[in-house]
């Protein structure tokens, strides 16, 4: 899964880390950990259970220094996947990438993983809640907002100085052929970064626009018949440029 590599992004990552919800822990005295739970299912609700061949969920922990660069390999606690729920070693008092792999007993064969989370273990233990879809996917992308006069780039906030300022940034995901499915994700635009809610696996097209409150003030090109995968897994869409009308 690619990893986010600014450290400015990280919070916006945690706040946004689809199908992987970050709450706090209990404090049990200065041993930091992470408590983990899963669930494998699909994009309706339903619980589906752990696959067959599949006994096994990994939590994954990388360390990350103040840069967002890993230190050392990923520590790993394994644990019964149908137990649901897992408590990590002790860990440092420093900042992660988290995750959950479902495996088998091996660890050679992966079924499917949730999204990376980014987890501070600073000040006290974090319980990351980790969902699994089947059928459904993800779209990740950063944005540039930039001048539809010349295309010079733009801050969210610079734009306020010239027109309204840019509060947030919008997907929407279309399924080619069958316009009711439909997903609207808003990100706050200085986080520059967003990962979408989950999508039934499919035929896309990806609308992005920059907002303020309700207004459209500038659409990306559309990107058509981009394909959303099953298992959880995560389409890059790279870095979208959003013109801003007006400006």
């Amino acid at each position: 899964m690619k990893k986010l590599v600014l450290f400015s992004l990280i919070v916006a990552a945690a706040s946004q880390a689809a199908g992987c919800i970050i709450s706090s822990g209990d404090d049990d005295g200065g041993t930091p950990r992470i408590t983990s739970t899963w669930e494998i299912k699909s994009i309706d609700g339903t619980n589906l259970g752990c696959p067959a061949g599949f006994d096994t969920a990994a939590l994954y922990s990388q360390e990350i220094d103040d840069a967002g660069i890993n230190v050392g390999p990923p520590i790993a606690d394994l644990f019964d996947c149908v137990a649901g729920i897992g408590t990590s070693a002790p860990l440092d008092a420093t900042f992660y990438y988290s995750y959950v792999s479902i495996e088998n007993d091996s660890g050679s064969s992966v079924y499917a993983t949730s999204t990376e989370a980014f987890v501070d273990l600073v000040v006290e233990n974090k319980q990351l809640d980790a969902k699994i879809y089947d059928d459904a996917g993800y779209i990740q992308f950063s944005w540039q907002l930039t001048r539809a006069s010349d295309g010079s780039p733009v801050s969210c906030t610079q734009a306020g100085a010239e027109g309204p300022s840019v509060d947030g940034v919008e997907s929407i995901s279309t399924e080619v052929g069958n316009s009711s499915n439909s997903a609207s994700d808003i990100f706050d635009c200085t986080d520059h970064f967003g990962v979408s809610s989950a999508l039934p696996a499919g035929t896309y097209t990806i609308s992005v626009d920059a907002m303020h409150g309700q207004q459209a003030l500038g659409v990306a090109p559309a990107i058509a018949n981009q394909t959303i995968r099953d298992l959880n897994r995560v389409t890059d869409l790279h870095t979208i440029t959003i013109p801003l009308d007006g400006l």
